[in-house]
């Protein structure tokens, strides 16, 4: 190309790029054009809703019989040989028994509402009574089977009607049973069966196919079972709720997981089939269970939150149910509608025990083998639940006290050997390893361990998470009341201040009085600790700043969390009370100078020690030789 070429080429640009720069419309301009725009498109939106409404009202005017043939030509065109199935009229059935009422919609076939008889909602503001827990009910709640048919149509069973077997049963005997059947002939039906029985949350739950070799598409034999249910708020504190609000879910191999309960999550479950997935709240849950031996495969699990205070969060789920390809087939489940409690979960079976967190380890182990035992044989024989707190904090702390004794030895040793251990240190502070030598002497003359306080205080720690983890998930203690808290599972609020910008953030719009009497006595153990061990320097103020630190996050915890932390800082004021009077100080340094006297006889760790003291020490003095 030519230099001329280039030169032509090059104007050309540069005339567009100005034609453009110049053509393009002022700020005014494109207000204009976008108001216009807008305008459009809204009067498009109008004429459409006319249209649409003129359409509903012609449609509305014809005939009944030219209706039903114009709806019967659309459900033709888009359900193909289910078209049958597409049109009926919707209704609701009931099955009943004395904990639970399940009401089903006839179209879909699946719950659409469920009560829960022995609970209530708590109390929300501006309410003054209590309303029946009602675990969903309407939209809330979808159910649906989805599949292609043989003349390739793609069927939702949640645009399907079905048939009842009855319309309100009761369960009189053991069990009961309804049926819901959507029918296309004497050959093809898809038929969803629930049993109930007399006592209990359970409610069984099969899906039956007849002819579905006939009407299934021979390519794709699988159904897509999507499950959604948007969760309202049950308890007090939607904050404390929907932190505790998620999608559980087991696998056929045993393991279990769970979704985030504070933050939009979803996962695939890759590990295999699924037993069970568990729509959970912070009290109650909505269950599907598999006992089928082909479990929920391929699932895919999501949450997420909605901003409308009435619901807590949305949970998702699908997974495809494998036909076996025959004539006849039955996949069997059951749904658990109920609470969030110990022993009845764990009496359902499939280890449903598993909704309720109670920690992870050792932690868990306290709760399950410790606390709930003795906190259920308190319950067998005492109603007030204030009181059985009081009773197995004490019960805690007396099994505790030799723990603590040993503690407030050791540390009454290392008060009374503490001048001896100044001298040391303004002898030998400039040598680290010749300080620490002479110290593990002294330690081994006096016969004083110095970590025999932070020992037993550790020993004591699985118990104190223990409690952390138990009292707020405890379904015993919801709605109960007690002194001034009215719901020992939610935080007690002696003044409702209101919402207050980062005040609310930090602490919150209201003032929990055990959570203040925890964090008073708290500091006071605090204080009186520090005397005993004759805390100094920075490490003195740590233990002031923790308690106020927690202030705000127990100000909206579980009343009955800071109730039994206040109790069991009030009990330890006693045992040091009394533990102060059984030792004396002259009596420790006395038994200290006998200890001295002694032989003593070196403990292999105390030999490892000083072997690593003298090899630290002359390592330095070959390093001091060198410079």
């Amino acid at each position: 190309m030519d230099r001329n070429s280039v030169i032509g080429l090059t104007l050309i640009f540069l005339i567009l790029i100005g034609t453009i720069f110049i053509n393009q419309p002022t700020v005014e301009e494109a207000q204009r054009l976008k108001r216009e725009q807008d305008s459009m498109a809204a009067l498009v939106q109008q004429r459409s809703q006319d249209s649409l409404l003129q359409a509903v009202e012609e449609q509305e005017s014809l005939p009944d019989s030219v209706r039903f043939t114009q709806d019967s030509a659309l459900a033709d065109s888009r359900f193909g040989m289910f078209a049958p199935l597409a049109m009926g009229q919707n209704g609701l059935v009931v099955l009943e028994n004395e904990k639970i009422q399940v009401e089903f919609s006839k179209k879909g076939g699946v719950p659409k509402r469920v009560w829960l008889k022995p609970y209530k909602r708590a109390l929300q503001e501006g309410q003054t009574e209590k309303q029946n827990l009602i675990l969903f009910e309407g939209s809330d709640n979808q159910l649906n089977y989805t599949f292609m048919s043989y003349d390739n149509h793609q069927i939702r069973t949640d645009e399907l009607y079905f048939t009842p077997s009855a319309t309100n049963v009761v369960v009189q005997g053991d069990s009961a049973t309804l049926t819901l059947t959507a029918r296309l002939n004497n050959n093809i039906s898809i038929s969803q069966v629930y049993t109930l029985r007399k006592d209990g949350f359970m409610l069984g739950y099969k899906l039956v196919t007849e002819g579905f070799d006939r009407a299934m598409s021979p390519s794709n034999r699988d159904l897509l079972a999507e499950w959604s249910l948007e969760m309202p708020l049950q308890e007090k504190s939607k904050e404390n709720e929907s932190k505790t609000t998620t999608v559980y879910y087991q696998y056929k191999t045993g393991e279990y997981d769970n979704l985030s309960e504070t933050k939009n999550d979803e996962e695939k479950a890759e590990g295999g089939p699924l037993e069970w997935i568990s729509f959970k709240q912070q009290f109650f849950n909505s269950t599907l269970i598999s006992t089928d031996a082909r479990g929920f495969d391929d699932a895919e699990l999501a949450t997420n939150d909605i901003p409308n205070g009435i619901y807590v969060k949305q949970a998702k789920a699908k997974w495809f149910i494998e036909s076996n390809g025959r004539d006849y087939d039955e996949f069997s489940m059951e749904f658990y509608f109920g609470p969030n409690h110990y022993q009845i979960l764990k009496a359902q079976g499939h280890d449903l025990q598993r909704l309720v967190p109670l920690g992870w380890g050792i932690f868990g182990w306290v709760n399950r083998f410790v606390v709930i035992p003795v906190f259920n044989f308190l319950n067998q024989y005492i109603s007030s639940y204030g009181l059985i707190i009081l009773l197995l904090t004490i019960i805690i702390k007396l099994g505790l006290f030799p723990l603590v004794y040993k503690s407030y030895l050791s540390t009454a040793k290392m008060r009374v050997i503490k001048p001896e251990m100044d001298e040391l240190k303004e002898k030998y502070g400039k040598d680290p390893q010749k300080m620490q030598a002479e110290s593990m002497k002294l330690y081994r003359k006096a016969g004083v361990n110095p970590v025999g306080g932070c020992v037993p205080m550790l020993l004591q720690m699985p118990i104190l998470f223990a409690m952390f983890r138990f009292f707020p998930v405890s379904f015993e203690l919801r709605q109960q009341s007690f002194l001034w808290a009215h719901d020992l599972s939610s935080y007690d609020s002696i003044w409702n201040f209101g919402h207050i910008p980062f005040i609310d953030t930090i602490y919150g719009d209201h003032v929990s009085l055990f959570t203040l009497l925890m964090t008073i006595s708290t500091l006071i153990y605090t204080r009186l600790n520090n005397q005993i061990s004759g805390m100094s320097g920075q490490m003195k103020y740590i233990g002031y700043i923790m308690p106020i630190v927690f202030l705000g996050f127990f100000n909206k915890y579980a009343a009955g969390l800071s109730y039994y932390y206040f109790l069991s800082n009030m009990i330890t004021f006693g045992q040091q009370w009394g533990i102060r009077k059984l030792v004396n100080d002259d009596k420790i340094h006395a038994m200290i100078q006998q200890n001295k006297k002694k032989p003593v006889k070196k403990s292999r760790f105390a030999e490892r020690l000083e072997t690593m003291a003298k090899q630290q020490q002359q390592s330095q003095q070959q390093r001091n030789k060198r410079k």
